[in-house]
């Protein structure tokens, strides 16, 4: 199956980070092209040079959909492809084989599908929206492709000012415009058949060593909808998802206890977590540098 990724790039010291390595190698296998859009690099280290077919380095302006839009015009003739993936550097991954998610029954009628099926709102929006596929990882297929609701959609795709903005109007934009024009979508992890969170997950995030943490966790686990991939991190794992969120680390905007986290991707996955230790180190969390299992994070 001729496959193609286009693949947003953003560090804020315009490098290449062995993780992004990583992950484009691995890749690479599953790949007829791939193109990296950078707003921050100029040109590609010599480790993927091999690896990608092009960069493109444009002004950091638009965020990802802008960046997708400009490899998705790169790519040339889009009916030479039958999948189309646009991703970004936002996760850790792929933690394990990406191939089986490509023919997973789940996924396997879908026009446009992803990682994950969420339904948490915006602001905008309020607490809950129509169902969508986050926008961190999602796949067009051919009939997809060849329509003119794609092209509709991608030439509507301009700057907009916020992040919010962007998901209100691209992310779950996305899936409505094609959700309206016939189009099946579809996620591997799907939040909207997932139950609620259970004290089981609840409890290894709780400690009386970490109480604030620990009053934040529970308050927003128990809200819902939530943010799937950075709150159920390890549902994802189980439903066949090869990736976690650097926001996750980074934010940590649930509250989870980040050394049950790394040691569960550690336990459950073959991924190298001295990956993510290294990044988290460079772009400010040096907590995470010493990390061990067991060794609470301050």
């Amino acid at each position: 199956m001729p496959r193609a990724l286009v693949y947003a790039h953003h560090d804020h010291d315009g490098v290449f980070d062995p993780h992004i390595v990583t992950a484009l190698r691995s890749y690479r296998q599953f790949m007829d092209q791939i193109v990296v859009v950078s707003t921050s690099a100029r040109e590609l280290p010599a480790s993927l040079t091999s690896v990608v077919d092009r960069l493109i380095p444009r002004d950091n302006v638009g965020y990802d959909f802008c960046s997708w839009r400009a490899g998705l015009e790169a790519l040339g003739p889009l009916d030479r492809f039958d999948e189309v993936i646009c991703a970004n550097d936002s996760v850790y991954g792929p933690l394990f084989d990406l191939e089986p998610a490509f023919t997973d029954p789940r996924v396997a009628a879908a026009d446009l599908w992803g990682m994950c099926l969420s339904e948490q709102g915006t602001k905008r929006r309020g607490r809950v929206s129509c169902p969508h596929v986050q926008s961190w990882w999602f796949a067009m297929r051919k009939p997809l492709l060849a329509s003119p609701a794609f092209t509709e959609f991608w030439n509507s795709v301009v700057p907009l000012p916020t992040k919010d903005d962007i998901v209100d109007r691209y992310e779950i934009g996305m899936s409505e415009h094609f959700s309206r024009a016939g189009f099946q979508i579809a996620g591997l992890y799907d939040a909207t058949t997932a139950g609620p969170i259970t004290w089981q997950e609840l409890r290894p995030n709780l400690s009386l060593w970490h109480l604030t943490r620990s009053r934040r966790h529970f308050r927003k686990a128990r809200r819902m909808p939530h943010n799937p991939s950075e709150l159920v991190w390890q549902r994802l794992l189980e439903a066949g998802v090869p990736f976690v969120k650097v926001g996750l680390f980074r934010v940590n905007h649930y509250g989870l206890d980040l050394d049950h986290v790394l040691a569960g991707v550690q336990s459950a996955t073959p991924y190298e977590v001295g990956l993510i230790r290294s990044h988290l180190l460079r772009i400010a969390r040096p907590s995470l540098a010493a990390w061990k299992p067991g060794r609470f994070l301050p």
